[in-house]
Parts: structure tokens; C-alpha cells; sequence
């Protein structure tokens, strides 16, 4: 039997019109154009909002890049996700390091 397992995921993007749009789903549009399988995961309120915007341009069933989509994405800061220690359970013996304490 398989263990279910928890998992805090870190998901970068900007909100624009109320809508989220992640910016790994920027950056594949902008290199990949038109969505075809598997670039098609974009909502119908995200596709509206990458049109409104000129961000993106209608192709056929999918969106391919905008005009304006290279210098948005490049716009936006970006850093990785550094990994970081895992958090200990509750009631776990093990605390987590709190710096020096003044014992």
C-alpha cells in the first residue's frame, strides 16, 4: 500500500485582472507558441486576460505568442526556490534550530 505523503509547492506568477497567471505557463508560451498538446492549460479566463493584454494572439484551438509577451516575462523577478530543511512533525522531539539561546 502506498503512503500519502503532504507537499508545500511554491508556484510563481503574477495576478493581473484578478486572473493568476504563473509564470511557468508564460514561459512556455513564450517559447513554445502555439499551444498545441500539452501547452493547452491555459483557462478560459487566463486565455482572455493573455489576449486583453496583447500578450497573447489566438491560433487556431490554442494561443501562440504576443507582441508584448518576451519583454512581460523578462519584466517579472524571478528567483528559484531554494530548498530549504524539513519542518519536524508536531510534538516531535527533534525542534526545529532556533539560533543561540542564552543558556
Amino acid at each position: 500500500m502506498a503512503k500519502i505523503e503532504k507537499r508545500m509547492v511554491i508556484e510563481y506568477g503574477i495576478e493581473l485582472d484578478g486572473v493568476w497567471l504563473p509564470v511557468a505557463m508564460l514561459r512556455r508560451l513564450d517559447e513554445h507558441g502555439p499551444w498545441t498538446a500539452p501547452f493547452t492549460e491555459a483557462s478560459a479566463d487566463q486565455a482572455g486576460v493573455l489576449l486583453a493584454h496583447g500578450l497573447a494572439e489566438r491560433h487556431n484551438t490554442g494561443l501562440c505568442r504576443g507582441h508584448g509577451l518576451r519583454n512581460f516575462v523578462e519584466a517579472l523577478p524571478f528567483e528559484p526556490t531554494l530548498p530549504f530543511a524539513k519542518i519536524p512533525a508536531a510534538g516531535s522531539d527533534k525542534q526545529a534550530d532556533q539560533g543561540p539561546s542564552d543558556g
